[in-house]
């Protein structure tokens, strides 16, 4: 699955012209996906039933400050209340594409000489880079910073989910 595919499918139905029309000074800036490698959803997203692509393309439009969140490929945008300062458009060419990123994790995860093998990875492209956050069914989290251009990887944090939620262990 390549992000330039889901943006040219995007692109192509009339809920997206309509928003284009709306909003011309609008840019593709970010997505965000749930990448299930456990039930292997199928990496073709015609493959997938728009009820359950867990895809979702953001646009920034410049004159409201606000983004625009199309949260599946085949359905109306939601423009989103909060106000955004900036974000800049972002690029297509990626070395990173979304059909890298499961291999690209576990590749990341045994060069770091972790157990941890991710059933769910959640991908967030924004400002070049991906965030990802890979789970593991035994409550283990893995971030992993990658630049999406170059493929460097920025940043590798393991922890757990209650780590992640903020959660404290307190000795009674």
């Amino acid at each position: 699955m390549k992000l330039q595919n889901l943006l040219q499918e995007l692109q192509e139905t009339s809920h997206y012209e309509a928003f284009q029309k709306q909003n011309p000074d609008s840019f593709f800036a970010a997505a965000f996906l749930i990448l299930d490698t456990e039930n292997k959803i199928p990496q073709n997203p015609e493959d997938i039933p728009s009820d359950q692509k867990q895809i979702q393309l953001d646009f920034f439009i410049p004159s409201q400050n606000k983004i625009a969140s199309f949260p599946h490929l085949s359905s109306e945008p939601k423009i989103h209340d909060d106000k955004i300062e900036n974000m800049q458009l972002q690029t297509l060419k990626i070395k990173i594409d979304i059909n890298d990123i499961e291999p690209t994790c576990k590749q990341i995860i045994k060069e770091n000489n972790s157990a941890i093998s991710p059933t769910k990875i959640i991908a967030i492209l924004r400002d070049n880079q991906w965030n990802l956050t890979c789970m593991d069914n035994a409550l283990g989290i893995i971030r992993i910073k990658i630049d999406a251009i170059s493929g460097e990887t920025l940043d590798y944090n393991k922890g757990s989910l209650m780590d992640f939620m903020g959660i404290k262990k307190t000795n009674s």
